[in-house]
């Protein structure tokens, strides 16, 4: 097996947890202290994007779209240009007094936005000669403000490290362009503290959802692995490893068929770290080495069970006789960019066909004119809906198989005060017509894949936490991420062990 002691995943996750005796027990938060929540680049050479984009005006020159915003996408400027913005670009601004507070494509906890962007270009005039003409091979930083690249190593050997960094993957290796996710701990542990790791995690799983959902509509084929040798890609991304570290890869390819060999996941081989910061020591501890790892054994008997253990006494197909599409289908890109949180449900209901499609979107988005989605670690995640408000539904909490959209109640008791009090007492949770949780058994996991699938499930649920959200949201619905609540209250009402891992929690209903 990958790593020797792999209970650091495990420590970290119970460390972390909230309970309502220690909730309050947080210090106040040092505003003056707050990290900026975005790289400030100096550099008089930036790439610039924003004339690809076709907003009127454009937010970043003021102008009406010109010829560059009409330029198809597909693998060009334009295309890239469109992918990072919907990925993780800044749509909107709230002036404040001391600092403006930017929101981004992707939504973040408390506002953040702990993830970084980065992009590798791959020397490709063999192939196409005028692909990028004016993006030289090698390492670029991505400056939202200006929404540009910033080179930091014109070199065609940033993509041969990155490559082997990857093990010699081979989407990685195809790809004229590759976007690289990274984590900055400080921006989240601020307010966080410790538990801030599972924010990151979260947060950098939006952005990695939007990239994944617009780029088809971009005629673009958008891999996803997060199995990679940590030290050799912090090196290449020039990151310090106790401030910065890599979380995923995203090669970006013309439509086609997937190259081989590649790895979405492989169990982590370091060495757990001695130290008292737990993130920091999770973060090490889930490291791949300069090795490639050997891929997990298949057929793990807890994700052959997953489906079986829950609620067989009442089963409800939501597919039916087929989905109308959801309304996100052929506008992502626009469903992005308008994408906001919501902040408060009325208590409205919502109808069974709304929610049929919302989850979809998240599980088997082609059923709902979505194209396919890729995951890091297939069938490790549960899902559970607690319903309080769906019309044609009765209320209960339900386990959802996934293969077949069908809902299986474990328990018909549930209560809009419970739900309110399991997300902090959050209005978010009572108020909800639908609160979808995200779990895993942690240790069954971590037995295959080391203390890294802490990672992959995280990621994981943050993009379909994300998917889910936009989703609703096209429905003209509301939706909100919570990544802040009683882990141990939840594993009672979803009738799992409390040693399983609560991930993530996305309410729903209609927005007050």
């Amino acid at each position: 097996m990958s790593n020797p002691t792999p209970a650091t995943a495990l420590r970290y996750h119970e460390a972390t947890k909230y309970a309502p005796a220690t909730i309050g027990n947080h210090p106040p938060l040092d505003w003056a202290a707050q990290p900026a929540s975005f790289k400030d680049y100096a550099t008089e050479s930036p790439v610039r994007l924003a004339a690809f984009l076709p907003h009127d005006p454009n937010p970043f020159t003021g102008d009406q779209p010109g010829a560059l915003a009409a330029a198809p996408a597909g693998l060009s400027l334009a295309g890239l240009s469109r992918l990072i913005y919907a990925a993780y670009g800044i749509t909107g601004l709230i002036p404040q007094e001391a600092r403006p507070t930017y929101l981004r494509a992707a939504p973040s906890a408390g506002g953040l936005y702990p993830a970084e962007l980065y992009v590798v270009v791959r020397d490709s005039s063999d192939l196409f000669p005028d692909l990028f003409p004016d993006l030289a091979p090698g390492l670029y930083g991505y400056h939202p403000l200006q929404h540009a690249l910033v080179p930091l190593w014109e070199d065609a050997g940033a993509h041969q490290a990155l490559v082997q960094a990857c093990y010699g993957n081979a989407q990685v290796a195809a790809a004229p362009v590759v976007l690289v996710v990274s984590g900055v701990f400080e921006r989240s542990r601020w307010r966080y503290q410790q538990r801030a790791y599972r924010r990151i995690l979260l947060d950098s799983g939006h952005l990695i959802a939007n990239a994944l959902l617009v780029g088809p509509e971009l005629d673009l084929r958008i891999g996803l692995t997060a199995a990679f040798c940590d030290d050799r890609l912090n090196e290449l991304l020039r990151c310090d490893a106790l401030d910065e570290g890599a979380l995923a890869v995203l090669p970006v390819l013309a439509p086609g068929i997937a190259e081989r060999p590649a790895w979405a996941a492989l169990p982590s081989t370091a060495v757990p770290a001695e130290t008292g910061d737990t993130l920091a020591a999770l973060h090490e501890a889930s490291r791949c080495a300069i090795e490639r790892p050997r891929l997990p054994a298949q057929g793990d008997e807890s994700a052959v069970a997953l489906h079986a253990q829950h609620g067989w006494s009442t089963s409800i197909s939501l597919l039916g006789d087929g989905l109308a599409p959801n309304p996100l289908a052929g506008r992502v890109f626009t469903g992005i960019c308008d994408r906001r949180s919501t902040r408060g449900f009325s208590d409205a209901t919502i109808s069974a066909e709304q929610l049929a499609r919302i989850l979809a979107a998240a599980y088997l988005p082609e059923e709902v004119r979505l194209h396919a989605q890729p995951t890091l670690v297939p069938d490790l995640l549960m899902t559970f809906v607690a319903i309080v408000g769906v019309d044609g539904l009765a209320d209960g909490v339900y386990y959802l198989a996934p293969q077949g959209l069908e809902l299986r109640l474990v328990r018909a008791d549930v209560s809009r005060q419970a739900l309110g009090f399991l997300c902090l007492g959050q209005e978010l949770g009572s108020a909800a017509a639908a609160v979808i949780f995200h779990a895993a058994d942690l240790s069954a996991a971590v037995r295959r894949y080391g203390d890294r699938v802490y990672r992959y499930l995280h990621l994981d649920a943050g993009m379909l936490g994300e998917r889910l959200s936009l989703a609703a949201l096209a429905e003209g619905l509301g939706a909100s991420g919570i990544g802040g609540f009683f882990d141990d209250h939840i594993t009672e009402l979803l009738g799992i062990p409390r040693e399983q891992a609560v991930v993530y929690v996305t309410t729903l209903g209609v927005p007050a």
